[in-house]
């Protein structure tokens, strides 16, 4: 039986690290220079006209869907549950 627990676990901790970097990585950034912006506001810069940074930022496309707001759920329910067994683990300890 403790065999199988401890792989188990492991498996849970790391799909959890996996899905809370990629949603922090991913969704912290809502607006984005593309290159083409980047490339018009160093033209407009040399040619002396007036700059405004809204022109030159665009929206990033939302990718959301039924998958990604379904792990997103399980993430938070597997954060909830490993924060729960360590609190337990570390009061164990104290």
């Amino acid at each position: 039986m403790k065999k199988m627990i401890k792989p188990a676990f492991m498996a849970i901790v790391i799909l959890f690290f996996i899905v809370f970097i990629n949603r922090n990585n991913y969704y912290e950034n809502k607006t984005i220079l593309s290159e083409n912006s980047i490339k018009q506001f160093e033209k407009d810069l040399k040619s002396g006209k007036e700059i405004n940074p809204a022109n030159y930022i665009t929206k990033e496309k939302n990718y959301n869907n039924k998958i990604t707001k379904s792990t997103l759920k399980v993430s938070k329910i597997i954060e909830k549950i490993v924060n729960k067994s360590l609190d337990k683990i570390f009061d164990y300890l104290q």
